[in-house]
């Protein structure tokens, strides 16, 4: 199991999280995205946690994500919606008419596919393991699934407190791409696509896990074959890799494995994980975007950014060489500059004044000191 604290982990951020995007409309432009902990990724989960179920509860986080911090008791999302969505990437057998287990008996109902996905995400358990949020949890606390809730065809489901707080916690997530989740087809792509989103950004963005761990977390069935390597990565690794590297395009990167020796037995795996260029390109305009309202908010509140500090015009200069012929401006710019992030990076409305001004006192000081005057070269 992974060490919270290890240095295989992207670095914690200190925001909170958001969902991006938009659940019912597929953007390639605009990805429709949700940051899942990285506990509820890869640490321990005990229950059917099919691959449909991932999908689903994809989902319903997505969609309830803006009523989290509410605490909102119960979500309401459509099972007509959810078809659709379904229907959009492939999936046309889930809206059929099917026998779900209520208690101890069987019901006969529309969508069964869909309810009895939402019953078992009530059934699966999620074990934390990190400093914040520690202990056990449903997937779901709650989904009405009565037959008078059923006829309604609208699903009311609720995550519960402990586990909406745990959700929109600062801590290590993986972003998934919602719409992607719901086109993989193999159960073993769609969690090892969750389990490397993780290792995406990082530095160096390498995952090695031993085999067992790998199969702890792909759900690998306990038979004999799936025990030995090459049937393992014939059955399970390639297939999902190679499903993975055929929708790079919209899951921003490409997988690469080595499996690795200790002594004749083959007992570790390690991925590579390349962003490609498309992704690259995406996240550079977005990094950009960032650092422009970043700006903006600053100079609203009246604090500047450090690393952009104010720079006198070319009328500015042109006066001061006017007034101090044969001075530097640049030493000048470079030590008012400096002053004007010790004293708190301000905003400035009138930066030529204030650069002259810096200029003449310290000229003036200088004098007083009885320093030689900087011929610039």
């Amino acid at each position: 199991m992974l060490n919270f604290e290890s240095p295989q982990l992207p670095v914690t951020t200190t925001q909170r999280p958001k969902a991006t995007g938009d659940l019912w409309q597929p953007s390639v432009t605009k990805p429709t995205t949700v940051p899942v902990p990285l506990p509820v990724v890869v640490v321990r989960v005990d229950g059917p946690f099919t691959a449909l179920d991932r999908k689903l509860w994809l989902i319903l986080l997505h969609h309830a994500w803006p009523d989290l911090e509410q605490d909102k008791p119960l979500h309401s999302i459509s099972i007509a919606e959810i078809l659709r969505l379904f229907r959009q990437h492939g999936r046309n057998d889930l809206g059929g008419k099917g026998e779900l287990l209520i208690g101890k008996s069987e019901e006969e109902t529309h969508a069964a596919a869909v309810w009895s996905s939402v019953r078992r995400l009530v059934s699966t358990k999620v074990e934390w393991e990190h400093a914040d949020y520690q202990g056990v949890g449903a997937m779901l606390a709650d989904a009405l699934m009565s037959r008078q809730h059923r006829q309604t065809g609208w699903l009311k489901y609720s995550f519960g407190q402990n586990l909406s707080k745990n959700l929109l916690l600062p801590s290590v997530f993986a972003r998934l791409r919602t719409h992607l989740m719901l086109k993989l087809r193999s159960k073993y792509a769609v969690t090892l696509y969750e389990i490397l989103e993780v290792y995406a950004n990082r530095q160096h963005p390498v995952c090695e896990v031993t085999l067992d761990e790998l199969r702890t977390w792909l759900k690998v069935p306990d038979e004999a074959s799936y025990q030995v390597w090459r049937d393992l990565r014939k059955r399970v690794v390639d297939i999902a890799v190679n499903e993975i590297n055929a929708n790079a395009d919209e899951s921003g990167f490409t997988v690469e494995y080595e499996a690795l020796r200790q002594g004749k037995a083959f007992n570790r795996i390690r991925f590579k994980v390349t962003k490609t260029d498309g992704r690259t390109a995406r996240e550079s305009m977005l990094t950009k975007q960032a650092t422009t309202q970043k700006r903006r908010a600053q100079a609203a509140a009246g604090v500047s950014d450090p690393d952009n500090p104010p720079m006198p015009t070319g009328a500015a200069l042109e006066a001061f060489r006017e007034k101090w012929p044969g001075k530097d401006p640049y030493e000048v710019i470079d030590r008012w500059q400096g002053k004007w992030r010790s004293e708190g990076c301000a905003v400035l409305r009138k930066p030529d004044g204030a650069f002259l001004k810096f200029a003449e006192g310290m000229f003036k000081a200088r004098a007083a000191r009885g320093r030689p005057r900087k011929v610039a070269a």
